[in-house]
């Protein structure tokens, strides 16, 4: 396998490794380490502990790799099975519970239908008053009345990609 370290950096590890064995009393392995590396007694005290701070460093940062990947994968399967806690709770859990965080008010009669925006924090509901209302679901804040209908409004649907919205 060929070495990818400068030749600076090459020199550092030496030196640090040197001072490995000098400080866990290797003495010999010093000896015959410092005569094949060819590495100087110079500046050890510059690579006191070097080694086994880069040591831990990559312990941490390997640790910190194996958590983001755990992260990556509950975030994949998240986003296979539409929602981050469905497959951690019951059916019977799904549906929200008092006290309700928004109360939307607008329409003069039934809501019909209720529908949210595939990619955008919108939600649309349809009402027997004929009328269509957009509401933002993250903040509960009313957006805008579509109107136009002479009978109620029975049957909202986006497309997939939210571009489109059908009245029925």
């Amino acid at each position: 396998m060929k070495m990818v370290l400068s030749q600076r950096q090459r020199e550092e590890l030496n030196q640090a490794i040197a001072d490995y064995l000098g400080s866990s009393g290797y003495s010999e392995s010093l000896d015959a380490f410092r005569k094949e590396a060819d590495v100087s007694t110079e500046n050890e005290k510059k690579f006191s502990g070097l080694l086994e701070k880069k040591w831990t460093s990559v312990i941490r940062l390997q640790k910190k790799v194996m958590e983001l990947e755990a992260k990556l994968s509950e975030a994949e399967k998240e986003v296979i099975e539409g929602a981050p806690t469905k497959a951690k709770r019951s059916p019977g859990e799904w549906i929200p519970r008092p006290p309700e965080k928004f109360s939307l008010t607008g329409h003069r009669a039934s809501i019909t239908r209720v529908v949210f925006h595939p990619i955008f924090g919108l939600m649309v509901s349809s009402s027997e008053d004929a009328t269509i209302k957009i509401w933002d679901f993250e903040t509960g804040e009313y957006e805008r009345t579509l109107k136009g209908h002479t009978d109620s409004v029975q049957d909202v649907a986006f497309d997939a990609q939210g571009k489109l919205l059908d009245l029925y």
